[in-house]
């Protein structure tokens, strides 16, 4: 099995060096997603906020002096990551999403306000984590979201992008040599790819998203 490290490696690579790096919890990470379960790398990174600012800018088209804003105003990264995720699956501007969260509801009460239910959530993540992943692996998000309705898992389809690009292998032909009882180390291993490496370039690709 993968090292402790080289699965941390993976999720960095998967789910979130994809954008927020320990803020975008667990609507842009898990497989069907709600919107109060707590976030997949809670305190695992502290990320400044102009960080967040600007990476919430980037990934959802808001403007970064409005969310700068609301972090101001004492928002959570976890809050203004909600709102923005909401946002973009109900087709409703950030201001208005965040503003229907008070004291008095939850995120799940403002999701149903919003008629956003998980198949919402789960088709938005997967339009973000499909277009993260062919920025990465150099494949069109296109076929990234065909993997995605064919099943494939993010994680699967990273790794096996991943040794693809360390082999002569396509992407389709890695991903057939994964079965129900063999691991990654062992694809990798009959590819020829050393596992080590590929884990400090993914350790290194992660570096580079926290940083951009």
């Amino acid at each position: 099995m993968l090292s402790k490290q080289s699965r941390k490696t993976v999720a960095a690579l998967v789910a979130g060096a994809f954008i927020l790096a320990g803020v975008a919890g667990p609507l842009a990470v898990q497989a069907a997603p709600t919107v109060n379960d707590r976030p997949a790398y809670h305190q695992r990174h502290q990320v400044k906020p102009e960080q967040v600012a600007k990476r919430l800018a980037k990934e959802f088209g808001i403007e970064q002096s409005v969310i700068v804003k609301y972090q101001n105003q004492g928002k959570t990264n976890k809050d203004l990551v909600r709102a923005a995720f909401l946002a973009k699956a109900s087709d409703k501007s950030f201001e208005s999403v965040i503003t229907l969260k008070t004291d008095n509801n939850t995120w799940q009460d403002v999701a149903n306000t919003l008629g956003v239910d998980k198949t919402k959530l789960k088709a938005v993540r997967q339009e973000m984590a499909a277009k993260h992943l062919s920025q990465r692996l150099n494949i069109p998000q296109n076929d990234i979201q065909a993997l995605f309705n064919q099943g494939y898992h993010q994680r699967d389809i990273a790794m096996a992008g991943l040794l693809a690009s360390h082999s002569n292998k396509s992407l389709s032909d890695v991903l057939g040599m994964k079965k129900i009882n063999n691991t990654w180390q062992d694809v990798s291993k009959e590819l020829g790819v050393d596992l080590k490496a590929l884990k400090q370039e993914m350790k290194q690709s992660h570096k580079t998203q926290e940083n951009g």
